[in-house]
């Protein structure tokens, strides 16, 4: 294998290893073969190798921490295949098992189980589900805002912040505060600490943020102001008119700019109320058709709007706004308390059930390691020995909790390796926190390995994915919208992605821009679908190829994705227009569970197993492959009275029609095992039952339908865990869920598999690429928080709506406006970097689109933000869409020449500098358009000789049909059940048997495990004593122990067949045997025609054997509460006989007697064996 070569910087971060080092990995830059390899350095280094149990290495997926770990083993294997005589290499594979190499929940996880006694929980707690998780917080919500009414307290609370009709405002308010605080490392003092601050009356740091806002407004104004000057010099007419009211428009902004960074709240204030543009100059009739009037116009208007709009957040005085803090102060406490005493009981129905979430899993951790001023604690200490160093993988998802666990269990920071990329970071909705490592960043200087100085950053810009096309796209692009200012970093120097992959040069690997201005009412799925749709089959037709290591092959559909911001909504939309027009295509979302037809087939089914008197989902059971009914047979069946439900016309039908019949047989028969049964072992029966998931498999996308009836199964196994039970139960709660607008996860497949367009999500595309990647949906607006009653930033705390005096309307305040703004500055950052990460997908070739109505009229006002070939951070902030991003990054670009055309701009300042050409293009779209253009497919003639062999196919008759059912390996006790069954019963779980101590069957085993491992001599004489015996050496457990009931053991020695046992010279115990008998006796009664001759391989234990005059005989013991030892033979006669058959094969003796000893009874039942065969 030929050896890589790294590149100076990937060098450097695989040796510094002497302190804390940050590594900062641009899109396709070898972040994972680096860290890969500077693992395996560590572990083979030859004067000091660090074992793989003293490394932990954190990553933020299970996919990412199994993946770590194959290339560490893979790695390390192919060495020693090299080298096998290494022992380093040995122990360390052996050592890898061992191995830290996991997320971060299941560190936290680790730890909380190895120091349990500590926080007073128990070690076998059990991870919430998402969906328990919901049920629980529903329950401790409504316990909490019940007793705050009547406690009295709820008063101000429901009147400020309730909706009109139910409390479920206020309600989302705490859950949504609760959930917040929870990435806080110690959130009780957070909240208080935030109530503090409105306690306090000082409004400063609010103030400040808004300020600051209205200084950039006011830049912004000056900017447009003196851009359109310049212009207006084109014509002297207009810059008599315009020149001196836009001059003093642009002083007063410059005022106002000036009182914002003086920190001069009233004036500032005074000056945005007062702010009212000049009156321009009269201007002959004839030049208000010139494009430039237009243009200027234009410009004075979006000015205005601008102050205007910031007059929201600066509209009051400083005193006026320190009034709204003093009255929102009780009610920001009230809340506070309601939270917390959530909190509280939301806590103790978790550890009533044993349950933790995964935010237990971090503050646990954190209270075992952190003190409340952030220093590690003794125990942090101790444990921080166990790791030589500590790597962190997507560190710019960390959060505080997280960066501040890992930290104390460091050796005093000194041994993190961190690797991560800023502009990566798109999780702020799990309270990701890009700022930690941005802090990072600044205050670690750049490694120099001469000086070899700690901590320090590495920078990786070299990009080893993408064609110098697409580089050079996202260059161009984040070079003009990122910066601090609307991206929390500048795209520039070590930020920027250096082309380092090595393409062959060919043609259409250009980026294409285009631009789809939607008329007649057409939605973007449909006129976005339809471009992509025939971009995607020009380019397969006029031979686009892709670049593999082996040379260049055609693309095919699945080296095209389309990438959506919210694929949830709109990927099927997607995937329907384009299999509309003959493309394939496969949407990747979350959710969509009961959407699937198949669970809604299921999901009718339960519901009429728990009640039939359902119409439509029984309709929908009947007129389902599970039955098969036609609307006709539907219509038929309702035709004598269509106002009686359809159960009574089932019933009635059933008198003539056979079908109708076998509904309610089948009905009849699972609503009793539904009584019995819990809901996943219930699932399991019907599946088998019905045959339903054999049909599923037989349709199209057979495998992922199978896959969602496995997880039918799964949730209702989750939902059992919680201690309830039931079909009945489990659809409710599934109910529930619909009723608040949730969802369950569907099955999916992996992107990219298959020949067909993967559509997914940007956030799914992570870490992933595609030869040729098509971002849609551009034009999209993004998603804002900023109409949620209450605001949350770290820093800044709550911000919240007050009521006016009439208790009418609620309006905004200073506090929750300065929040406003700064939430909304962190999302368009993260929505930067979302675009970032969507454009460094591609390999190939980039395809970019975005759809919108009035298009024209947008790019008017575009083209004043752009001109000069400058975006301002302002427009960046004030950005809707990442369309117009790309349009005004468009504007800037030298191919941008018929969109400026458009937006009246020229192109004077258009730098050229990074230029690659880029194809753009602007065009109107309809319901008219491509989509209906398409012809539509012929038919192809049948193939008449692969009918022939279908139909020969269909037809066969399997010879060895009798065979049928007869597994080739068998368990006795399976077996038994299956030939003994002279009727199906269900036992149900007894609800009293879910209280503390050892159930029935429980104590059952106990005995069992008593008689397996005892020494019956030692039992007879001293049973009390052998118990003891056997607790002690761990053979029972101390609550197996005391669960043996010894008068029952005395009982059996005591007994004729107990007193022969210990008189025979030979006894075995739980013997285990695997014997090969006839197939005829594996087939149930009735079926034993047809099995021939064939063998099938038998497995079991038997409880006990004794040899006595020379023959062996068997003892199977019964714990059943039965009234007669006889009817032990009605129940398990199959099953000993099985034993004393396969015993003959296996020993070679003969079989005396079968036995059962009941210990209920104190008694035996015995039989001779062969008297039995």
């Amino acid at each position: 294998m030929a050896e890589r070569t790294w590149t100076k910087s990937q060098a450097d971060a695989i040796a510094a290893r002497r302190g804390t080092v940050l590594v900062a990995a641009a899109a396709g830059s070898g972040k994972t073969a680096v860290l890969v390899e500077r693992a395996v350095e560590r572990l083979t280094d030859k004067e000091r190798p660090t074992p793989a149990d003293r490394m932990l290495i954190v990553t933020f997926t299970k996919a990412a921490a199994a993946e770590m770990r194959a290339r560490l083993e893979s790695r390390l294997r192919q060495m020693l295949r090299e080298d096998p005589k290494n022992g380093n290499l040995r122990r360390q594979v052996i050592l890898l098992s061992q191995a830290h190499i996991g997320t971060v929940d299941s560190f936290c996880a680790e730890m909380v189980r190895e120091f349990f006694h500590q926080l007073d929980i128990s070690p076998d707690f059990k991870i919430l589900s998402d969906k328990q998780e919901e049920e629980l917080v529903s329950a401790a919500l409504a316990e909490a805002v019940g007793e705050a009414f009547e406690a009295g307290t709820m008063g101000p609370l429901a009147d400020a912040f309730s909706g009109e009709r139910d409390d479920r405002r206020l309600t989302h308010m705490v859950s949504s505060l609760y959930r917040y605080m929870q990435s806080h490392p110690f959130p009780e003092r957070w909240l208080w600490e935030k109530v503090a601050l409105y306690e306090a009356g000082d409004a400063s740091q609010w103030e400040r943020v808004i300020l600051e806002y209205a200084r950039e407004t006011a830049e912004y104004g000056v900017r447009l102001l003196t851009a359109a000057l310049e212009e207006a010099r084109e014509d002297q007419a207009l810059e008599g008119s315009f020149g001196p009211a836009m001059a003093q428009d642009r002083q007063a902004l410059e005022a106002l700019g000036e009182a914002a960074a003086a920190g001069d709240w009233d004036e500032a204030a005074a000056l945005q109320q007062n702010y009212a543009q000049a009156r321009r100059g009269r201007l002959p009739a004839e030049h208000k058709d010139d494009p430039l009037f237009s243009r200027l116009e234009n410009c004075r208007k979006e000015v205005k709007k601008a102050v205007e709009d910031l007059g929201r957040c600066l509209g009051v005085s400083r005193e006026q706004g320190r009034g709204e803090l003093a009255q929102a102060a009780p009610l920001v406490r009230g809340l506070a308390e309601l939270t917390l005493d959530f909190s509280r009981r939301y806590q103790e129905k978790k550890r009533d059930r044993n349950f933790l979430d995964y935010s237990d899993l971090e503050h646990g951790a954190v209270a075992l390691f952190c003190r409340e001023d952030g220093s590690p604690t003794d125990l942090a200490r101790e444990v921080s020995g166990r790791f030589e160093e500590i790597m962190i993988d997507e560190y710019q998802d960390i959060n505080q909790v997280q960066d501040m666990l890992f930290r104390a269990v460091s050796r005093g920071e000194e041994n993190l390796f961190m690797v991560g990329d800023v502009k990566q970071s798109i999780y702020g909705f799990r309270q990701a926190m890009p700022e930690i490592f941005l802090r990072a960043r600044e205050s670690y200087p750049p490694y120099d390995r001469e000086r070899d100085q700690y901590p320090a950053s590495i920078a990786l810009d070299r990009n080893f994915r993408s064609r110098k096309e697409v580089v050079d796209t996202v260059n161009f692009v984040f070079s003009r919208l990122m910066s601090k200012e609307a991206g929390d970093i500048d795209y520039t120097g070590g930020e920027r992605l250096v082309c380092a992959a090595s393409y062959e040069e060919k043609p259409g690997c250009q980026t294409e821009l285009q631009f789809l201005q939607r008329e007649d009412g057409a939605s973007a799925e449909e006129v976005e679908a339809a471009f992509i749709a025939r971009r995607i089959k020009e380019m397969m037709a006029g031979g686009f190829t892709v670049t593999e290591k082996d040379g260049e092959r055609p693309v095919g559909y699945g080296d095209f994705c389309v990438l959506l911001r919210s694929a949830n909504r709109y990927a099927h939309s997607y995937a329907r227009e384009l299999e509309k027009l003959g493309i394939p295509a496969r949407a990747a979302v979350s959710g969509g569970f009961f959407a699937a037809p198949e669970i809604q087939v299921m999901l009718s089914l339960l519901q009429v197993i728990d009640n039939p008197n359902q119409d439509i989902p029984l309709l929908a059971v009947l007129m389902s492959p599970l039955y098969g009914f036609s609307a006709d047979d539907a219509g038929r069946l309702r035709a004598q009275d269509r106002k009686e439900p359809v159960y009574a016309s089932l019933v009635r039908g059933a008198q003539e029609d056979p079908r109708c019949a076998q509904v309610l047989k089948d009905l009849e028969q699972y609503r009793g095992l539904a009584a019995a049964l819990p809901a996943d072992s219930f699932l399991t029966l019907l599946y088998g039952r019905t045959g339903y998931t054999d049909m599923v498999l037989a349709m199209e996308e057979g495998e992922e339908r199978l896959a969602n009836l496995r997880l039918l199964q799964r949730y209702a196994r989750d939902y059992e865990n919680t201690g309830a039970g039931g079909i009945s139960g489990f659809l409710r709660f599934l109910d529930r869920l619909r009723q608040n607008s949730s969802d369950l996860q569907a099955a999916e497949l992996a992107p990219g598999e298959g020949a067909a367009v993967s559509i997914l999500s940007i956030h799914k595309s992570k870490g992933l690429e595609f030869p040729v990647c098509i971002v849609a949906g551009c034009g999209r607006n993004f998603v804002s928080d900023q109409r949620e009653d209450v605001l949350l930033h770290p820093q800044l705390g709550l911000g919240v709506k007050l009521r006016d005096p009439l208790g009418t309307a609620r309006y905004t305040t200073t506090v929750r406006e300065a929040i406003a703004l700064e939430t909304a500055r962190n999302a368009g950052a993260e929505e930067l970097r979302v675009l970032y990460v969507a454009l460094t997908r591609a390999k190939e070739k980039l395809i970019l689109v975005a759809s919108g109505e009035h298009l024209d009229r947008s790019l008017e006002k575009w083209g004043m933000e752009a001109a000069g070939g400058e975006i301002p951070a302002y427009s960046v902030r004030k950005g809707k869409n990442a369309g117009q991003w790309l349009a005004l990054c468009a504007l800037c670009h030298p191919d941008g020449g018929e969109l400026r055309k458009l937006a009246g701009v020229g192109a004077s300042a258009v730098r050229r500098e990074d230029y690659t050409p880029w194809v753009i293009g602007f065009s109107s779209q309809g319901r008219g358009g491509p989509a209906q253009e398409r012809e539509e497919p012929q038919a192809a003639p049948p193939d008449q000789a692969l009918t022939q062999r279908l139909r020969q196919r269909m037809e066969f008759i399997y010879p060895y049909a009798g065979s049928l059912g007869v597994p080739a390996k068998v368990a006795a006790s399976r077996l038994a059940a299956a030939q003994g069954a002279g009727r199906e019963i269900a036992l149900s779980r007894p609800p009293w048997l879910g209280a503390k101590g050892m159930t029935p069957a429980q104590r059952g085993t106990a005995l069992h495990a008593y008689f397996q491992f005892a020494d019956f001599a030692a039992a007879a004489q001293d049973p009390h004593g052998e118990l003891d015996r056997l607790v002690a050496q761990d053979y029972l457990s101390p609550q197996q122990g005391e669960a043996v009931d010894l008068r029952r053991v005395g009982k059996f020695f005591a007994s004729p067949l107990g007193q022969r046992v210990l008189r025979s010279p030979q006894v075995e115990k739980e013997r285990r045997f695997t014997a090969v008998i006839p197939a005829y006796l594996a087939k149930p009664q009735g079926e034993l025609q047809g099995a021939g001759e064939e063998e099938v391989v038998l497995q079991g234990a038997v409880d006990c054997t004794f040899v006595e005059d020379g023959r062996l005989h068997i003892i199977d013991f019964k714990t059943d509460r039965v009234t007669d030892p006889q009817e032990l033979w009605d129940r398990y006669g199959p099953q000993i006989r099985l034993y004393g058959y396969a015993m003959e094969e296996v020993t070679g003796l003969q079989v005396g007697e079968l036995s059962f000893y009941s210990t209920y009874l104190g008694q035996a039942v015995s039989r001779p064996y062969h008297e039995e065969n």
